[in-house]
């Protein structure tokens, strides 16, 4: 019964931080990378767009439109500006105060995205 729990949350669930939630909803935000040792996520799946892991923190449903791999300093200006930020600089700074530093032979996982419905 955990482990069904611990499967639900990863597969149908991604979080975003509360300030990108304007930029999602107005489809400047459709891409995101993450640092994941695997992909957790599907193509063409679609997933609860949330803030945090409360129930009510559901912003917005959105589908999967491509996944790839690629180097975390591999991101060009289109790139950041799918991300919702207007520099590399920027992106990078907000980036660092996620994961604590800036490595751009990182592997991440590029997440294109679209919204589907807006909660």
């Amino acid at each position: 019964m955990i482990y069904l729990y611990i499967v639900q949350a990863i597969i149908y669930k991604m979080l975003f931080k509360y300030e990108m939630i304007k930029p999602i909803i107005n489809g400047i935000k459709t891409e995101t990378r993450r640092a994941w040792n695997r992909c957790m996520v599907k193509e063409h799946g679609i997933y609860k767009a949330k803030t945090n892991y409360s129930k009510d923190s559901i912003f917005a449903w959105i589908k999967i439109m491509y996944i790839r791999r690629e180097k975390l300093g591999d991101i060009d200006e289109d790139g950041v500006r799918k991300e919702g930020y207007r520099s590399i600089i920027e992106f990078m700074n907000e980036w660092s105060k996620i994961y604590g530093s800036w490595d751009p032979d990182l592997p991440v996982y590029v997440i294109g995205f679209r919204v589907v419905k807006v909660i």
